[in-house]
């Protein structure tokens, strides 16, 4: 049987809720035993009817206004924390800004069922090497993170100094199978005086995750940065040579706060001016949910090696979930020096971040 409904989307959704909800509840075979302790039970009772047996969606019979996910897909089934599938399950797909044919069984299923259904969804990928959702922790205005990403960015900076200067920065990043990923970044950089934007140094890297523990909530990257001098020096918009930069990064979760780290190394293919890079982020939610406050804290030291000298920095930031889905954020936050002789006084941070693989920018 299709179901096919002509009328406004609000009622094609109300329809299609109640639709798939009854026929989770009638599909059942009166004589089908379900072990109440098993995920691949319940779920072949329950769940098979709209996302398929072998979890790829599309039930036999039933046209939905969105089509099920693919289970099979490790990038989405690996992608989101199992607390947002709970959430998901229990309070139906509005729950996440996801589709409303996705109905709420929590008042059906008790939390050990609901967590026995997404062990064994979990099971529909059958490639360990990707990394659970759990350890993508949010993004810090410094400090590298870890996993692997589909991001993109506008990053704006303001600093204050003899010459204050405005950078807006646009940034891509794609995860190249489970543990890769790519970036490009190009920063386009004006003197406050003048308002006028110049290109600076293009940007290019590369990560690789190099280990995971999903059960200690730990990961550790290592990556490699190239700059590429296409700004002018002479205006102050770019450094006039080529730079590599390797670095590692790394990510601990505990039950309350999340910490993250990255040490990078600066060398110029010209001049002397290597430098050290040692970043730290402290991030403390107020929330379980993807929309709401995220104080976070980091603690940045750039270390001047030819001269020996070391500047530390005392970023406070506030990370902004603007969404259900959570793949839309804001960020604003500000650097501050606290010892050493830094090049600024202070610096305004910001950040507007697309996770474009979970949704559009505006739903």
């Amino acid at each position: 049987m299709v179901f096919r409904i002509s009328t406004d989307r609000h009622m094609r959704t109300s329809f299609l809720f109640v639709i798939c909800a009854l026929l989770h509840l009638t599909s059942v075979p009166q004589e089908m035993e379900i072990d109440f302790k098993s995920g691949k039970s319940m779920y072949d009772a329950w769940c098979a009817r709209c996302h398929g047996l072998d979890g790829k969606g599309g039930g036999e019979g039933l046209e939905l206004e969105v089509p099920a996910p693919d289970f099979t897909d490790c990038s989405f089934n690996s992608r989101e924390p199992r607390k947002d599938w709970k959430a998901v399950i229990s309070h139906g797909g509005g729950v996440r800004g996801l589709s409303m044919s996705m109905p709420a069984w929590g008042e059906a299923l008790s939390e050990e069922q609901i967590e026995l259904l997404i062990d064994y969804v979990k099971t529909f990928c059958n490639d360990s090497r990707w990394p659970q959702g759990e350890l993508n922790f949010r993004r810090p205005q410094v400090t590298t993170k870890a996993f692997p990403e589909n991001e993109a960015l506008f990053i704006p900076t303001y600093t204050q100094s003899s010459a204050k200067t405005s950078t807006a920065k646009f940034v891509y990043e794609e995860r190249i199978g489970p543990r890769g990923q790519w970036e490009v970044a190009l920063p386009f950089v004006s003197n406050v005086s003048t308002f006028l934007y110049e290109v600076g140094d293009l940007e290019v890297s590369g990560k690789l995750l190099l280990f995971d523990h999903f059960a200690s909530l730990t990961l550790v990257s290592a990556g490699w940065e190239v700059g590429v001098p296409t700004g002018n020096k002479a205006r102050g918009t770019g450094s006039g040579t080529w730079k590599v930069a390797p670095y590692l990064a790394a990510g601990k979760g505990y039950e309350s706060f999340f910490l993250q780290s990255s040490v990078k190394y600066e060398q110029p293919m010209r001049g002397n001016e290597r430098k050290l890079f040692y970043n730290v982020a402290l991030t403390y939610p107020l929330t379980t949910e993807k929309k709401g406050l995220i104080p976070m804290l980091e603690l940045n030291v750039v270390t001047s090696l030819p001269e020996r000298r070391s500047s530390l920095y005392l970023t406070p930031q506030l990370y902004i979930g603007l969404v259900k889905r959570g793949h839309v954020a804001l960020s604003i936050g500000a650097q501050l020096p606290i010892a050493g002789e830094g090049p600024f006084d202070y610096k305004v941070l910001g950040f507007l971040l697309w996770e474009y693989a979970d949704g559009g920018l505006w739903w």
